[in-house]
């Protein structure tokens, strides 16, 4: 009876330290999404399946009749995933830090506590684009020009990424302890910071627009043919008179940059939930 008492005491204890998600689950269910979501591009926006492009195309509310645009778009499916990832980042790194702050492994704690501090900047960038609000209503009105959105936009991202920087160069050993979750963080911090690197040069020597027309071209020749291009002739027209983005620049701004973010920002909750199941498992 005893034995049985242990037995069960003990079966309990090693329940606590299991996490209910683990740190592959978000990493195979961001790959579903990713996955899932081309093929549909590929099907519904290249080759019209089912003629869903046409009912697109017909619905009032979609003024850019493309699936890859509804989905990628600001706000939108991908988007939101984002938000929710980088939201259950910085509360699971606060509660990390918290956990190394009771046993008095403060050094740890601090490098997990600024990466939760990060994850309100990121989610206030993400959810409020706090960059265009700086361009637009500040520097854009002393300084006509785009070269100087570009620097403003680098500027701005450069300071937001002192925190994680800072926290990863002086507290890297931390986290390092773990291989798991340094191999996740890395890669968090390599799509993300492509993401950053992509959306603060994109008016650089126009390179998105010229990167789009080979997406462009490329989702002509895969099968869209003459009645696709004629869609995007049409659909860039209309953007023009409304002063809005043309649909190459869209392709790079959306379909791919927003790729790249969800990838950043999940991996970056990957690894958090990595370190979580780590130091429970430590501490028995």
């Amino acid at each position: 009876m005893v034995f049985k008492k242990q037995l069960n005491e003990t079966s309990i204890e090693k329940a606590k330290t299991n996490l209910w998600i683990k740190d592959y689950y978000v990493v195979i269910f961001v790959a579903l999404i990713l996955l899932t979501s081309y093929i549909a591009i590929y099907l519904v926006d290249i080759h019209n399946f089912l003629g869903i492009r046409d009912r697109m195309h017909a619905h009032d509310g979609l003024s850019v009749p493309f699936l890859w645009d509804y989905l990628f778009t600001e706000g939108g499916p991908i988007e939101i995933f984002q938000w929710l990832f980088i939201g259950l980042f910085m509360m699971t790194s606060a509660y990390i830090a918290g956990i190394l702050n009771e046993r008095k492994e403060n050094k740890a704690a601090i490098f997990w506590l600024l990466l939760a501090i990060a994850g309100v900047f990121m989610i206030m960038e993400d959810a409020g684009n706090v960059r265009h609000f700086l361009t637009t209503r500040f520097v854009l009105l002393f300084k006509d020009g785009m070269i100087y959105r570009s620097i403003t936009e680098l500027a701005y991202f450069s300071l937001m990424a002192l925190i994680p920087l800072i926290a990863l160069i002086k507290y890297w050993r931390y986290p390092f302890s773990n291989r798991r979750t340094a191999l996740f963080l890395l890669a968090g911090y390599f799509f993300y910071g492509i993401a950053v690197g992509m959306s603060g040069t994109r008016d650089i020597m126009f390179w998105y627009q010229t990167a789009g027309n080979v997406l462009y071209n490329l989702s002509i020749s895969l099968g869209g043919g003459e009645e696709l291009l004629m869609l995007y002739e049409e659909v860039d027209q209309y953007l023009a008179d409304i002063g809005s983005i043309e649909v190459r620049y869209r392709m790079m701004d959306y379909l791919v940059e927003e790729s790249f973010e969800l990838l950043g920002a999940s991996f970056l909750w990957t690894s958090s939930i990595s370190y979580l199941e780590y130091i429970k498992k430590d501490s028995n």
